[in-house]
């Protein structure tokens, strides 16, 4: 679907912005312990280093490695199921995806960072599977969507975010590298989380929040009409 040339384009990371990891890989962790508790254990160590040192980590892929795509997807029903359940979007999450879907002109993807599989995986678990995504691989979000800019100054979309010419585009994502690269008319939130390395270098366009509330409540100051 083309987007109006007026619009405005929401661009949502997904682990540790709108997508609460930290809980979806325990519930990984205890579907997986039913299968083969050591891995399951080792799951944990390995999903708590790559943690703490702010290194992208697939639990999906660990798995695969350790046991086969055929026993993966035996896992990965049960963790769906399991996921169906529960709430695992962060707190402001659905507020935030309503209200850009309030907004006349708006409309949202999600741009993240890792493993095709294990990121499609987390968005369905999410309760996500309606919105568009791109997996990415570029860890400067940033310039991938300077790539996307016109002569014009609109955006052209690509197709896996549905496509389309936006205006304008508002990027919220927790890790301060993403940014890199961000043109200045794009305006930009850095949820805090775990990563904060590099905090400092961020583009002045980009609003430092500590929740998704605080980043409806500035967006609400630039459409006060809305």
């Amino acid at each position: 679907m083309s987007l109006p040339k007026e619009s405005t384009f929401f661009i949502l990371d997904l682990d540790r912005t709108i997508f609460d990891t930290i809980k979806a890989t325990e519930v990984m962790e205890n579907v997986v312990a039913r299968h083969n508790p050591e891995m399951a254990t080792r799951l944990a160590q390995k999903f708590e280093e790559s943690s703490r040192i702010g290194e992208s980590f697939s639990a999906r892929d660990f798995i695969v490695e350790s046991v086969g795509e055929l026993e993966m997807q035996t896992i990965e029903i049960t963790y769906k199921e399991v996921a169906g359940s529960l709430d695992l979007l962060l707190p402001g999450a659905r507020e935030l995806v309503a209200y850009i879907k309030s907004l006349p002109g708006a409309r949202f993807g999600i741009l993240t960072y890792g493993s095709p599989l294990g990121q499609a995986m987390k968005i369905e678990a999410g309760g996500l599977a309606d919105v568009p995504f791109l997996v990415t691989q570029e860890t400067f979000k940033g310039s991938q969507v300077a790539a996307w800019r016109q002569n014009d100054g609109s955006y052209q979309l690509p197709d896996e975010l549905g496509g389309g010419v936006a205006a304008s585009i508002v990027f919220v994502d927790d890790k301060p590298f993403s940014f890199k690269g961000l043109p200045v008319d794009c305006r930009g939130y850095l949820v805090k989380s775990v990563y904060d390395a590099g905090i400092e270098m961020i583009p002045s366009s980009v609003q430092v929040v500590d929740t998704l509330s605080q980043v409806i409540a500035s967006e609400k100051q630039h459409r006060p009409s809305s």
